[in-house]
């Protein structure tokens, strides 16, 4: 219950780089905004903020996720789902797993494997409408996709017998 109206309880404050803005309403614990103006409530410490340009803002923190070297985490694969407006059997079906896998990796139960992970951002990277990772996702598709072999028209195996002996030869279809 609370005993206070926090708007009347108000202070003003600077997010700078020395005490940034933590902004959990992003559902992440890691991230912080320099250079709004947000309110904390001097009974209760609870801080609210006006953001400006919040799509843009969302959009910088999920390319900066996929563009991160280390593992994503729980929360990492919730945010990225989320922006993709999926529902998790929705995402588990376009990356081939259950939902209840989706559940387990967004709730820290278990880590997706390096393949995985590595395809959660290049799904992210497809379906994001964010131009520059579809380009870097679309490069490194081609690079793959020039290291498979040369796909040459199907062969058939003659065997012909030959005096009790079976011979064989390849030969087009």
């Amino acid at each position: 219950m609370v005993d206070h109206n926090c708007t009347d309880n108000c202070e003003i404050r600077n997010a700078i780089f020395e005490h940034p803005y933590h902004f959990v309403e992003s559902g992440l614990d890691n991230v912080y905004l320099i250079g709004i103006t947000y309110r904390t409530c001097k009974k209760c410490n609870k801080q609210s903020a006006d953001i400006p340009a919040l799509d843009d803002l969302m959009f910088k923190i999920a390319r900066a996720i996929i563009q991160k070297e280390a593992p994503l985490t729980g929360p990492e694969i919730r945010f990225l789902r989320k922006r993709l407006r999926k529902k998790s059997a929705d995402f588990g079906r376009m990356i081939g797993v259950v939902p209840e896998q989706v559940s387990r990796w967004e709730n820290g139960d278990n880590s997706p494997s390096d393949s995985a992970d590595k395809l959660i951002r290049v799904t992210y990277s497809l379906l994001s409408n964010d131009s520059e990772l579809q380009q870097k996702a679309n490069k490194h598709v081609d690079e793959w996709l020039a290291t498979l072999p040369t796909i040459e028209p199907q062969k058939n195996i003659n065997a012909e017998l030959h005096q009790n002996e079976w011979e064989t030869e390849e030969v087009a279809a």
